[in-house]
C-alpha cells in the first residue's frame, strides 16, 4: 500500500495537492447527477398520482400548493403550463414547449461542474508533468552529468500527474454524455408524452375559470384575481 501511495500520488508533487481533491469532488458530481435524473424524481410517480386525483376545483387548488412546495422538475413544470394557460396561451407541449425547454436548461447547466472537470483534469495533469520535468533538467543541468536511466525514471516520475488527470477527464468525459443523453430523452421524448396527458387532465380547471375571470373582466373593469 505505501508503495503504491508513493508511485501514484506522491511522486506526483504538488500538483497532487489539486488533482486529489478534484478526481474525489468530480466522482461526488457523477453521483449526485446519477441520482438527480433517475427517472423516479424527474418524472415523480407521486406527482402523477396527485393529479389523476384531481376531481374538482378543491383538489385542483390542492395540487397547486402541493406543487409550489415540490422541488422535483415535474412540478415546476406543471406549475409553468397552469400560469400559461391562465394566460391564455396553449397547454399543448407541441405548441407551447418553452416550460419543458426551461426546466430542461436548468438540468443541462446542473451538468456544468463535470465538463469544468474534465476540462480542468488533464490541463493540471500536463502542468504538474511540466514542472517536474522542467525541475528535473534543471538538476541534471547543474550536475554536469549524462545517466540516461536517472533521466528516464524522472520523466517516469513527471507523467504521474497526466495520468491522474486522464484518469478523471475519461470517466468524467463519459458520465457527461450518459448524463446529457439522460437530459435530452426527458426532454425531447418522457416530458412532452407526460404532460400531454397531465394538461388534458388539468385543462378544465386551468382555462374555464380563466374565461371567465376575462369576462367578467371585460363586463366590469375589474382587475383578474389570479390565483
Amino acid at each position: 500500500m505505501t508503495s503504491y501511495l508513493d508511485e501514484y500520488v506522491l511522486r506526483g508533487g504538488i500538483t497532487m495537492a489539486a488533482l486529489i481533491p478534484l478526481s474525489l469532488f468530480t466522482f461526488g458530481i457523477i453521483v449526485q447527477r446519477f441520482f438527480d435524473l433517475r427517472a423516479s424524481r424527474i418524472v415523480a410517480t407521486e406527482i402523477l398520482a396527485q393529479v389523476e386525483r384531481v376531481d374538482n376545483e378543491q383538489a385542483f387548488r390542492s395540487l397547486r400548493e402541493s406543487l409550489r412546495a415540490n422541488p422535483a422538475p415535474l412540478a415546476t413544470i406543471i406549475l409553468d403550463y397552469i400560469e400559461a394557460g391562465e394566460r391564455g396561451e396553449s397547454m399543448d407541449p407541441k405548441e407551447n414547449s418553452a416550460p419543458i425547454e426551461e426546466e430542461a436548461d436548468h438540468l443541462y447547466q446542473s451538468l456544468s461542474p463535470i465538463s469544468t472537470s474534465y476540462v480542468v483534469a488533464p490541463l493540471l495533469g500536463v502542468l504538474g508533468t511540466t514542472i517536474s520535468i522542467m525541475a528535473t533538467f534543471e538538476q541534471f543541468a547543474a550536475a554536469g552529468r549524462r545517466d540516461m536511466s536517472a533521466l528516464v525514471a524522472a520523466i517516469d516520475k513527471s507523467l504521474v500527474t497526466t495520468m491522474w488527470g486522464l484518469i478523471i477527464a475519461v470517466p468524467a468525459y463519459f458520465c457527461f454524455a450518459l448524463l446529457q443523453a439522460k437530459v435530452y430523452r426527458y426532454e425531447r421524448r418522457v416530458l412532452p408524452g407526460v404532460m400531454k396527458q397531465i394538461n388534458q387532465h388539468l385543462a378544465v380547471y386551468v382555462i374555464a375559470p380563466a374565461v371567465v375571470r376575462r369576462d367578467r373582466t371585460k363586463a366590469t373593469g375589474e382587475v383578474p384575481n389570479v390565483p
